[in-house]
């Protein structure tokens, strides 16, 4: 029996949160060197029980499955004998109730993880009832991309493309095509309604979001009253170098000679660029829009007013980001110049708190929501 048996497990405690911290195995001198430092040396480790009440406190911690012998440990030299390296059981998580994996089990597939009692953590119950919650009510969702879907269900447009969302997935024995998303190979450069009548262009920075773009304006919504007739895919910065292409597709090489025919040309043109808002997509805009100053194109403001009425809060950036102030400060002026204060407010707050808004959040589903109010 141990002596003062609640003060030593109370120095066993202090050694396991000051000295191991996250490690798991420690050495029994070490231990009782902490212990007789705590109680004021060796003449007070002694008159506390000494080595008999350690080796009393161990072997009880051992009965109790909170600690356990080192097997290929030697024993020291001391009676009653004791090994002289130990190890913390780690204890196994309790995993889901009962009443959690029934609810659960309505739409999910959860053997491989009724198998794996560990593996059932809170985090990925959230995850499952999301899922869950989706599956009960798919019969009314539209099919979208995978980026999108993403973000809806885990926070994160690239969690279904990385390598954890494939393997959630694949436990579940569920598909993309089970979520109602697809992934879209990049086949598209852009869509117009009628190749012979381009003047109102949308330049979407992520494929994704030009899929949702395109579908829209084929089912005949009029994103945001700007009358768009065709919708660019931008491929992040790739736009920057390919935007040169709109030449040959208007015409305009045709008429390089002819000034006043191609500033005719240009002047019926209204070119608008829309990505994620934050310092790389705004960046993309920017060095577009410098490197072609003869086209004047322009933010969509009012799609970055929507993103951020869709979003319940912004997201981390998860990366850092090449912040350009002057980028901020152009996109500022251009917002504040167009009325949207509270944007520019909220875009200078995300920027300063590496926060953002992906592209994801605007789908086909809130383009036909929002359709009355374009």
């Amino acid at each position: 029996m141990v002596k003062d048996e609640q003060k030593w497990i109370r120095l066993f405690k202090k050694y396991k949160r000051n000295e191991l911290e996250d490690r798991l195995r420690f050495q029994l001198a070490d231990l009782e060197n902490f212990i007789k430092a705590r109680l004021g040396g060796a003449s007070a480790y002694q008159a506390a029980g000494g080595y008999q009440n350690l080796y009393q406190l161990l072997k009880k911690m051992e009965a109790e499955e909170k600690i356990r012998a080192i097997k290929s440990s030697d024993f020291n030299q001391r009676q009653p004998r004791l090994k002289k390296r130990w190890s913390l059981v780690k204890k196994e998580p309790a995993g889901w109730s009962d009443k959690v994996i029934l609810k659960l089990s309505r739409q999910l597939n959860l053997s491989y993880y009724l198998k794996r009692p560990a593996q059932q953590t809170g985090e990925l119950k959230q995850q499952l009832f999301r899922l869950a919650e989706f599956l009960n009510n798919k019969s009314e969702r539209e099919w979208t991309s995978r980026e999108e879907r993403s973000l809806e269900l885990f926070a994160d447009e690239k969690y279904l493309s990385r390598t954890a969302g494939k393997k959630l997935l694949s436990n579940l024995k569920l598909s993309l095509a089970d979520l109602k998303a697809q992934q879209y190979n990049h086949l598209f450069v852009y869509w117009t309604k009628d190749p012979t009548q381009i003047n109102n262009i949308l330049i979407m920075e992520n494929h994704s979001a030009f899929i949702g773009a395109k579908k829209a304006l084929a089912a005949g919504i009029d994103i945001f009253a700007q009358n768009f007739d065709t919708v660019i895919y931008g491929q992040g910065k790739k736009i920057i170098r390919s935007f040169s292409f709109l030449e040959e597709l208007l015409g305009l090489k045709a008429a390089d000679e002819n000034y006043s025919q191609r500033q005719q040309l240009l002047n019926g043109l209204n070119i608008y660029y829309a990505g994620d808002l934050d310092p790389e997509g705004l960046a993309i805009y920017v060095g577009l829009e410098n490197k072609y100053p003869d086209f004047k194109i322009k933010l969509l403001a009012e799609y970055y007013q929507l993103l951020l009425e869709e979003s319940e809060r912004f997201y981390p950036c998860r990366k850092r980001q090449n912040k350009n102030q002057n980028v901020l400060a152009e996109v500022l002026i251009e917002f504040e110049a167009g009325g949207y204060n509270d944007l520019a407010a909220e875009l200078q707050r995300a920027w300063e708190n590496d926060l953002r808004l992906p592209q994801e959040l605007v789908t086909l589903e809130v383009y036909k929501k929002n359709s009355d109010q374009f």
